[in-house]
């Protein structure tokens, strides 16, 4: 079995690395995961995501921080608790932490599950639904604050399956589910806090190449190439 294997990439060396990989493989561009896919063989390919501000237009032989002026938003959302950050090139301009009491204490299991199977008709049930709509009105606030006030070009989310309805909705008319602008961030989160966003932020800002192992050092000799 191939299992995959990742590395992180600097940002100083992604164009290096990809002018490599491309003149190695056939590719094509994934717009919607930032990635370059390559092609091993018939049944086997990896991939190379680029940095959030590194732009197709952007990725030439030497990459010039100052340059790199992307504008963007991360946002990081759980049951009760989410995290967003208001960037220009790689620098966090603002960002804001919410809270919120979504979670039945004794089962420890978020309300929006909880519905599924035992409804809303108790007193606490109540308020932890009126809880989670303030909650998702105040992201979606923020989130139109920067994006009427910024040009905001890419927007770095990482949310929830299940929370998907109640961010996507009707009356969200800040932000469309199809909006070109979101990228998914590729990578477990374990809590909103303002830590993990800035370890996110610092994730984003790196590339990263992810191949079957077994090709490692095929893989390793090209993309160190000088």
């Amino acid at each position: 079995m191939n299992s995959p294997t990742s590395k992180l990439i600097d940002l100083q060396n992604i164009a290096q690395v990809a002018s490599n990989l491309k003149t190695a493989f056939s590719f094509n561009f994934d717009t919607e995961k930032h990635r370059f896919i390559f092609q091993l063989d018939k049944s086997n390919e990896f991939y190379l995501r680029l940095p959030l501000p590194v732009t197709l237009t952007k990725l030439s032989k030497e990459i010039e921080l100052d340059d790199l002026d992307l504008t963007y938003i991360i946002a990081i959302i759980q049951s009760g608790s989410a995290a967003l950050a208001y960037c220009e090139g790689l620098q966090i301009i603002e960002h804001k932490v919410f809270k919120a009491y979504m979670v039945r204490k004794k089962q420890g299991k978020s309300q929006l599950k909880y519905l599924k199977t035992k409804g809303k008709s108790k007193a606490g049930s109540r308020v932890r639904l009126s809880n989670t709509e303030h909650f998702f009105d105040e992201i979606i606030e923020k989130m139109n604050d920067w994006l009427s006030y910024f040009e905001v070009e890419s927007i770095a989310m990482s949310l929830n399956k299940t929370l998907i309805p109640y961010f996507f909705h009707k009356d969200n008319t800040v932000l469309d589910k199809g909006d070109e602008r979101i990228f998914k961030i590729p990578k477990h989160i374990e809590e909103p806090s303002f830590e993990n966003l800035l370890k996110i932020h610092s994730y984003l800002l790196q590339g990263e190449i992810t191949y079957p192992k077994v090709h490692e050092e095929m893989i390793e000799t090209i993309i160190y190439k000088d």
